[in-house]
């Protein structure tokens, strides 16, 4: 099974951590405050106080065995961040993924060793920017490459319409991944009709997606 250490157990490491564990996958959470540690200890495979830029410590948690790794420490250890990034990779860690609270520190970490950066508040900040300015959006998904997941709330002007009329595919070069309809979640097939509440999971470019939520809003 493949080991997975998660470094750092503030609020996005503990997440993280839970997730995984409990998805089936080997987890082994450290931070150095106890009190986080005995939190979450009977929820994943291993739980340990450890000083992650310690090449000893990491190598008796069994740090050296993992597949891939999360330093989610927070802004105020960043030099631990750093220093624990690069022993990862020492160590032999083949994926890194470092949390990072801005582009600069960013940098540091991808040349620490870092095999990916996430931004979690700016991540979550331009998600609640999206929505505040789209009403007819209830979600947002959206990568890095510039294509994003967003969930629409068909609007009047779409009930009673197929899908295959509807054809957004033509319009704004975007695709219907699936309906949602109260409790179930519908295949997006051709002939598969429209009704009031429904909600449309719309994948494709994120200026694509944003250009329909500029039509789909709500008139003020």
């Amino acid at each position: 099974m493949k080991v997975h250490v998660v470094i750092g157990l503030g609020q996005f490491g503990e997440h993280v951590a839970r997730r995984l564990a409990a998805a089936g996958r080997e987890v082994i959470a450290v931070d150095s405050d106890m009190r986080r540690v005995e939190k979450i200890k009977e929820h994943v495979a291993r739980a340990a106080r450890a000083d992650c830029t310690s090449e000893e410590a990491m190598r008796a948690i069994g740090a050296a065995d993992a597949e891939s790794a999360v330093v989610a420490l927070g802004e105020q250890d960043f030099e631990a961040a750093v220093l624990g990034t690069a022993l990862l990779k020492t160590l032999g860690v083949k994926t890194v993924i470092a949390r990072a609270s801005d582009a600069q520190r960013g940098k540091i970490l991808a040349l620490a060793g870092a095999s990916r950066l996430v931004f979690p508040e700016a991540e979550m900040g331009e998600h609640v920017a999206t929505l505040l300015m789209h009403a007819s959006l209830s979600s947002t998904a959206l990568l890095p490459s510039g294509f994003g997941l967003a969930e629409f709330r068909a609007p009047s002007t779409v009930e009673g319409k197929t899908l295959l009329a509807l054809n957004l595919r033509r319009t704004h070069a975007l695709t219907v991944v699936a309906v949602v309809r109260g409790e179930l979640a519908l295949d997006a097939v051709a002939d598969l009709t429209l009704q009031a509440g429904d909600h449309l999971l719309v994948a494709g470019r994120t200026d694509r997606l944003d250009s329909l939520a500029r039509v789909w809003d709500p008139q003020r």
